[in-house]
């Protein structure tokens, strides 16, 4: 690496990336505008607003669980109409899109839900669903006129809620409360509505346009087919060749090779999952419905299991990856045993850090670039909020988790693959660059074949992702691929460990960002700390392998 050149292009990306992404995601953090309650807090408003309100007092055998549900649609209708703005000087502060959700749950069995502004710590909506409907409540139902009547005259006695402002649409909900909609506008096509019913529930939800929900949900259904047969299938063969390109290219590598990464990748998701329990419950959950405990269980258990089929695929990606390479001529990943591993190490973290800004200018451009050629607009996703994890602290555990399985599987394993293919039926048997960590081009040809060998394992990688909630589902593949195929190129330039080190830094990036513009200040200093980490890392790592050789090894750098 020619630091020169590499420091000035990482000097630009940095600049780009804080004035694109950094300074307009903690702006409203850095004026105090969006500082959030925590879920103690929370949790300690509903059972106060509980206990004035209904007389209730949680005692043994009850709990609390606290959620951050939020209606991810409205989200999306919001920012694809721009009408956030909008929404935040009329609306948010008695009807948020976000709210913690604190469900009670007595020891009889019953559940009562109280929504809490996540910023104000107001209570805006509860539910009192713990009672079943009976039959005489069920006829009662069927006449909505009545039940009209009854809702409006209770909605009167509420001090918070003019009643004049609301009418009726002449419909009920499945559970019974009567839909009222509000007369005021100013949200396009969309509506507010509140749902009551008296003594028993007063929430509220946002009626988006059919048009829109035919639209979002057309957008899902094609995410859904394209992340089953663009990743999960080719994941699944992906699986099969790894164990036997292991098995084949045993002479060349080791079953030794992986066995720590796959290992802390296991243990790092695993115990970022159960973090992650309250965000579990909100993916089986909403705004106005309620999750079963014994659903999230069997969802973390499923998800336990996912994670460690996922981290056999690393172990076998990165042990048929290494002999794959290493058959060709390219030692892109240093061993343990190798003198300068530490030095390595320590010089893989350093571009690590470079190609990081770098990527992370490249995608600030090209999402601003799609916003702009194909409107592309976001929803939420509550489920993987920081909001929703015991200890958000935790967060950056998932940017090593990415680091350590999309680059062995995708480009270490998947690149490698492909070229092996490629190179078979060309004839040609090396792997397209002189032997060492990124050396330079050997033949057209080789080249011609390792470029083609990084677009189907970077399609399979971004394809894995398009089910996050940015419409149209274009949006995150072509900036994937356009990330992928950097991230390739890095790799075959600059080695496995500069890459794995380059994505860990940019995904801890992000969720640093996140963190410091969530609004809980605890997360503040966990946010600095998880872009430090790597480094941190590095240098450990380097020290254990100089004080295993007893302080022998080499002392100078390698230069690329």
């Amino acid at each position: 690496m020619r630091s020169s050149k590499w420091a000035v292009a990482a000097g630009i990306g940095l600049l780009i990336f804080l004035f694109m992404q950094v300074l307009p995601a903690i702006a409203p953090a850095m004026k105090g505008e969006s500082a959030a309650i925590g879920r103690g807090e929370a949790k300690r408003i509903a059972l106060a607003y509980a206990s004035e309100r209904w007389g209730m007092d949680l005692g043994e055998g009850s709990e609390a669980t606290i959620t951050h549900v939020g209606d991810d649609r409205m989200v999306a209708y919001m920012t694809k109409h721009k009408l956030t703005d909008e929404y935040d000087r009329g609306w948010d502060a008695r009807y948020p899109t976000d709210v913690y959700a604190v469900d009670l749950h007595a020891a009889d069995g019953s559940v009562d839900r109280v929504s809490v502004h996540m910023e104000t710590g107001e209570v805006v909506g509860w539910a009192r669903v713990g009672d079943a409907m009976t039959d005489t409540d069920k006829a009662a139902v069927r006449d909505v006129e009545a039940q009209t009547a009854k809702a409006l005259a209770w909605l009167k006695t509420q001090p918070e809620f003019d009643a004049s402002s609301w009418e009726p649409i002449g419909s009920l909900t499945e559970g019974g409360s009567v839909i009222l909609q509000s007369r005021k506008s100013g949200l396009s096509d969309a509506h507010l509505q509140l749902l009551v019913q008296p003594d028993k529930v007063l929430t509220y939800r946002y009626a988006l346009p059919d048009s829109f929900s035919e639209e979002i949900a057309k957008q899902r259904k094609i995410a859904d087919k394209l992340s089953m047969t663009g990743f999960l299938l080719p994941q699944i063969v992906m699986f099969v060749l790894a164990v036997i390109y292991a098995a084949a290219c045993r002479g060349w590598t080791s079953f030794k090779r992986g066995l720590f990464l796959s290992a802390a990748f296991f243990v790092m998701y695993a115990g970022f999952m159960f973090n992650l329990r309250p965000g579990l419950r909100a993916s089986s959950s909403g705004m106005n419905a309620i999750a079963s405990e014994s659903d999230v269980t069997a969802l973390l258990v499923t998800n336990v299991v996912i994670l460690f089929i996922q981290a056999l695929l690393t172990y076998f990606a990165a042990v048929g990856g290494d002999g794959l390479w290493r058959s060709m001529g390219r030692s892109l990943w240093p061993r343990w045993q190798d003198a300068d591993y530490g030095i390595r190490v320590k010089t893989a973290m350093k571009q690590g850090y470079m190609l990081a800004v770098i990527l992370l200018a490249a995608q600030s451009v090209v999402l601003t670039g799609l916003g702009l050629l194909l409107g592309s607009y976001y929803g939420s996703d509550p489920s993987q909020s920081a909001y929703n994890m015991y200890h958000p602290w935790l967060l950056p555990l998932l940017a090593w988790c990415a680091g350590i399985s999309e680059e062995l599987q995708t480009r270490f394993f998947g690149i490698g693959l492909v070229r092996k293919w490629l190179g078979a039926l060309s004839g040609s048997k090396s792997g397209g660059e002189a032997s060492g960590t990124g050396g330079r081009s050997g033949s057209a040809l080789s080249r011609a074949l390792t470029s083609i060998a990084v677009l189907p394992a970077t399609a399979i990688w971004a394809f894995g992702h398009v089910g996050y909630a940015v419409y149209p589902w274009q949006t995150r593949f072509i900036e994937l691929m356009i990330i992928g195929a950097l991230f390739a190129w890095f790799m075959l330039r600059f080695g496995l460990l500069a890459v794995i080190f380059a994505h860990v830094v940019l995904d801890s990036t992000l969720m640093a960002v996140q963190m410091l513009s969530d609004g809980l200040s605890s997360d503040n200093i966990a946010g600095f700390v998880s872009v430090l980490l790597p480094a941190a890392v590095a240098l450990l790592i380097a020290w254990l392998h100089e004080r295993r050789r007893g302080g022998t090894g080499p002392t100078a750098g390698i230069s690329r």
